[in-house]
């Protein structure tokens, strides 16, 4: 739901409803949404729509005379196309989980530069896997990562993006899968 009430509806193959109304991907269209399934959509704390499509990467919901466009970020390399989960953290930065790691990033920073964000991710070795299934932010202000086959990580934000530490957890610590 909006900050207006509206109910927002995400499909894995329709596109995403507002209030009733359909957007769907028109690939001749950049101000379109990006992808036609939509695993995740969040209202940050300012109260900007963002959605996350499997298969186009992030949208942001921006409020026409009659509708939305979207604007498209982190839709560069296929992995970040591919899009699970969004969360805002208590500093206001938002976690995308998708099949490229974890990518984090300030809302007015992204809007100001869309190459401004931070990458988590398999191969500069900050996580285990690039598949993220799942984000939780718990009442400590913590964030729990679950990563597909390699069990999970956690990361306090400390206010300091550029170096997050993430502490793993798996079978060797008592997982049993």
């Amino acid at each position: 739901e909006d900050k207006e009430g509206r109910e927002w509806v995400g499909t894995r193959g329709n596109g995403l409803y507002i209030d009733g109304k359909q957007y769907t991907t028109v690939f001749s269209d950049s101000n379109a949404l990006a992808h036609n399934s939509v695993f995740s959509i969040l209202r940050d704390s300012t109260g900007r729509m963002w959605i996350g499509t499997f298969g186009g990467g992030l949208n942001l919901a921006i409020a026409q005379d009659k509708g939305y466009v979207f604007k498209r970020f982190l839709d560069g390399s296929y992995g970040q196309r591919w899009i699970r989960c969004l969360i805002e953290d208590q500093n206001g930065w938002i976690w995308v989980g998708t099949s490229g790691g974890v990518f984090v990033f300030h809302p007015e920073e992204l809007l100001r530069n869309p190459d401004c964000y931070r990458g988590y991710d398999k191969q500069n070795k900050s996580l285990k896997s690039n598949e993220i299934r799942s984000l939780f932010k718990d009442s400590k202000g913590r964030i729990w990562i679950a990563e597909s086959g390699v069990g999970f990580s956690v990361c306090t934000p400390n206010g300091d993006y550029d170096k997050l530490i993430f502490k793993h957890y798996s079978v060797s610590d008592g997982l049993v899968s």
